[in-house]
């Protein structure tokens, strides 16, 4: 039983490594504004707002 425990704690170590290593040049990326859909009863506005980690590429 005790194996097992450090078996997982050991596992879980190295997946909070591998995360922590992978979001290190995470940035945060924000966007807004408004989807038109339409529908039976004419168009329709549904407002957004996203919130995002980014990471690679341009924003």
């Amino acid at each position: 039983m005790k194996r097992k425990i450090k078996i997982v704690i050991v596992l879980v170590i190295l997946a909070t490594g591998f995360a922590v290593s992978a979001c290190s040049n995470m940035r945060w990326g924000a966007n807004a504004g408004v989807d038109v859909r339409f529908g039976p009863n004419g168009p329709r506005l549904d407002p957004h707002v996203n919130l995002d980690l980014y990471s690679g590429g341009r924003l």
